[in-house]
């Protein structure tokens, strides 16, 4: 599966923590009681920890970042500028689909 498909609705996207349960608390990627996912947190769930840069590489090219600017960015920053995207208040779910079908991952 891919991260685009558990990111079907607007009702399984959260933000400002990588996964929550139907209550909303906040938890992380893998949790088993997760039902929403931010989109960090949804590639973390659906591929394996081997393949989390590449998809992240992926996402953010098709943000607009140059192949020249993913070189610069270590996994970390990756991760971060990934979630300073996903929980801006401006960035919509729409948005957040969009992107996640463009880079398909």
């Amino acid at each position: 599966m891919k991260a685009h498909e558990i990111l079907k609705s607007p009702e399984a996207w959260c933000q400002e923590s990588p996964a929550e349960d139907r209550q909303g608390n906040k938890l992380e990627a893998l949790d088993r009681r997760a039902e929403k996912w931010c989109a960090l947190g949804a590639i973390q769930k659906e591929y394996l920890p081997s393949q989390w840069e590449e998809a992240m590489d992926r996402l953010l090219h098709a943000l607009g970042v140059s192949e020249q600017g993913l070189a610069q960015m270590t996994k970390s920053d990756k991760a971060c500028c990934l979630m300073e995207w996903n929980d801006d208040r401006r960035t919509s779910f729409l948005e957040v689909r969009k992107i996640l079908l463009c880079a398909d991952i």
